[in-house]
């Protein structure tokens, strides 16, 4: 065969496709910003099925359960313990009253939802008195007394618009960081890519629970971003 024909034959080889991992410390920041997107997305969800079932006729109770589940989905975008969070200064491109609908919706969460420590929930002990033919009767019966508020479908409003809003803020980053992140990757050998594949799902089980994510998740392998490093300064 000659070479002409040669490169006929590999002009004809089919293109193929396929995800793999960038097993880069530099790609960290991205895949933080994707999980925050994906909550994100999720709060969106959320707020959208609790105005749902609102609208049609479901128990205060549900609609106030699916919402309290998009407020927490929300506001772990902002704990920054194990992930990239965000932070106020990220906000500042939103208008002052959807600030004050995120720290109003920050207390909410705070103070009503993760905590009962306002007068929105109050909760006592409650004794049955009986009076029979003028005599007052013995105390023989408790029972539970509380008021508390019940959070409105204008919450859930309220928050899908506040969500809209920052996932905007949230999708400029990712932006931002996969041009960042292209540049590093581009100066690599094209192998150190095409040689990676997709990381194995780690088998979890409910004993798991209480263990931090650095002690369950298997980490990329020093000896691989050693690897990179050396390609990067090679």
């Amino acid at each position: 065969m000659q070479f002409s024909d040669l490169q006929h034959v590999r002009a004809r080889m089919p293109t193929v496709s396929r995800a793999v991992e960038v097993k880069l410390d530099e790609a960290d920041i991205l895949a933080d910003l994707y999980s925050i997107s994906y909550d994100l997305g999720l709060a969106t969800h959320l707020a959208k099925a609790a105005r749902k079932a609102a609208a049609d006729g479901e128990d205060s109770i549900v609609v106030e359960g699916i919402f309290t589940a998009s407020l927490i989905r929300y506001f772990r975008c902002f704990a920054t313990n194990v992930r990239l969070g965000l932070v106020r200064f990220d906000l500042a491109e939103l208008s002052d009253e959807l600030l004050k609908q995120h720290d109003y919706f920050k207390d909410l969460r705070d103070k009503f939802v993760a905590h009962s420590v306002n007068p929105f929930e109050e909760n006592w002990v409650t004794a049955t008195a009986i009076v029979r033919d003028g005599v007052q009767q013995p105390i023989t019966a408790l029972g539970h007394g509380c008021h508390r508020l019940v959070l409105h479908v204008r919450e859930a409003r309220g928050l899908s618009a506040l969500i809209k809003q920052v996932r905007y803020i949230v999708e400029g980053k990712i932006k931002a960081e996969e041009q960042r992140l292209l540049v590093v990757i581009q100066a690599l050998p094209p192998d150190f890519i095409h040689g990676s594949d997709l990381r194995s799902p780690a088998r979890f089980s409910l004993n798991d629970v209480g263990r931090s994510r650095q002690q369950t998740r298997a980490l990329t392998s020093r000896s691989t971003r050693k690897r990179a490093k050396t390609a990067r300064d090679g």
